[in-house]
């Protein structure tokens, strides 16, 4: 008791002796800092000397990317010189905006999603005039509003002899994909899709399968030159196109 006693009063000396020579801890103000990009909210706090510690980032439609939302001590409030201000950094909209895309190349293409946080899904290739790699299609479409890192799904061009092979004899054969969605009707529809040709003497099935309203169908196929694609809904032509 009596060396607990003693230290304690040692303790309370020393603290006095420094209040008295002005070396006591110093508290500063904390700089309001909101809404202040993360690097320059560093430089005020160091100005000040205090250090900036990121806690958290979480999404904000109100407070730009990067920049703070709020800080704990908060702005204006009295801490020790040299401690830690912990702050709560905005990551931005959690939604983004779909740029145009169609028109470019896909590395423009690439680029502008890149910038609104988005992502390139899948990449499809059909024959067209414009050069290869010019996109034709985007889904989503411009100007749609989506979740950030959403996936655009993109149709390019490969050319206008994309997916043709020339064979011996002259004759060339074209390579395709035929998609659909299965119309409104009866529950259970038989879809068949098959090539047609007078010219060739050709016809090929190459896809029947049985399906329910809405199901999407996607199938390879190839023919020669003239020949005309047939989309049959339980035996009846719906579609009937020159390829």
């Amino acid at each position: 008791m009596i060396i607990f006693t003693v230290v304690l009063f040692g303790g309370v000396l020393s603290t006095i002796v420094m209040l008295a020579l002005g070396r006591g801890p110093v508290e500063v103000a904390v700089p309001n800092v909101v809404n202040v990009p993360c690097e320059q909210a560093q430089q005020t706090m160091e100005a000040a000397g205090l250090r900036l510690d990121v806690s958290r980032e979480v999404f904000n439609p109100e407070v730009g990317e990067g920049n703070i939302i709020t800080t704990r001590p908060a702005a204006g409030k009295l801490t020790r010189q040299g401690r830690k201000v912990f702050a709560l950094v905005s990551m931005g909209s959690e939604e983004a905006v779909v740029p145009k895309v169609v028109g470019h190349n896909m590395h423009s293409a690439q680029q502008r999603l890149s910038e609104a946080r988005l992502t390139v899904g899948t990449v499809v290739y059909k024959a067209d005039s414009n050069p290869r790699d010019h996109v034709l299609q985007q889904t989503p479409v411009a100007d749609s509003t989506v979740s950030r890192n959403h996936q655009v799904h993109l149709v390019l061009s490969g050319g206008p002899d994309f997916g043709r092979q020339q064979l011996a004899g002259g004759r060339t054969l074209v390579f395709r994909t035929a998609r659909l969605v299965v119309p409104q009707g009866e529950p259970l529809q038989r879809i068949m899709i098959k090539v047609v040709s007078t010219e060739r003497k050709f016809e090929k099935v190459f896809y029947s399968r049985v399906h329910r309203p809405s199901d999407e169908v996607v199938a390879d196929f190839y023919a020669p030159e003239n020949a005309r694609l047939q989309v049959l809904v339980d035996n009846e032509i719906s579609l009937n196109q020159k390829i």
